[in-house]
């Protein structure tokens, strides 16, 4: 669907949600980025899963790459407070495949610089990471960790300093407090365009609506009909 008619769409889904609430997505689409990217690789806990998805999402960061290689992703949505439903998720869940693999070579495809995190290689400090370039920071599971392969092709490890007994933070806390410091030296720095192109914003803009009109989908065959 081209830019002119995604946005007449939306113009009309817009009809059917209050000015009030038409306001609030606009000002949320303006502040979303897809400079940080998440990678989720082989979470294995529903809560962990819900509660990344959730900071992800408050923190303004569209996109989230999910990698499925032994453990099927499924959060919890009572812990995700709907979360999911303003994200685009990008899910890598091919039987038999190295789907990290699939996953890295898509993100460089886009210009990706990747990071895995890690509490045993002290490579780079959080407040370190280059931001240069688009990042995604991927992050494994509780047992696990990250993969092999991920930590033998990223472009980097991050670590956050640690002044505890305790050598790591559970990991839907190391995803808010990575989303937080990131997202926090994007946005405050004047050499970083790290906003939306406007066919983004058009793409994202007629998702949320589809989701927030009730019968959206009949709306929109009724109108394209026409």
């Amino acid at each position: 669907m081209d830019l002119a008619i995604q946005n007449e769409l939306a113009e009309h889904l817009c009809q059917f949600i209050t000015p009030s609430r038409r306001e609030k997505l606009e000002q949320i689409l303006q502040e979303r980025t897809k400079y940080i990217v998440p990678v989720l690789e082989d979470l294995n806990q529903p809560h962990n899963m819900s509660a990344a998805i959730r900071s992800i999402e408050c923190f303004g960061l569209q996109d989230v790459y999910v990698v499925e290689q032994q453990n099927r992703f499924a959060p919890n949505l009572g812990v995700s407070k709907g979360s999911s439903n303003w994200v685009s998720m990008k899910r890598y869940a091919n039987p038999g495949h190295n789907n990290t693999e699939d996953c890295f070579s898509d993100l460089r495809a886009q210009g990706y610089r990747i990071f895995v995190t890690s509490p045993h290689v002290h490579d780079i400090p959080l407040a370190k990471v280059p931001l240069d370039k688009k990042i995604a920071l991927v992050f494994g599971s509780e047992e696990r960790g990250v993969s092999l392969y991920a930590q033998e092709h990223a472009d980097g490890h991050v670590y956050i300093p640690m002044h505890g007994f305790t050598e790591s933070f559970n990991v839907s806390v190391t995803i808010a407090l990575c989303c937080y410091d990131l997202v926090h030296r994007v946005r405050s720095s004047s050499q970083i365009n790290w906003r939306l192109s406007e066919l983004e914003k058009s793409a994202i803009r007629l998702e949320w609506l589809r989701t927030l009109v009730r019968g959206s989908d009949c709306l929109e065959r009724d109108f394209l009909s026409l």
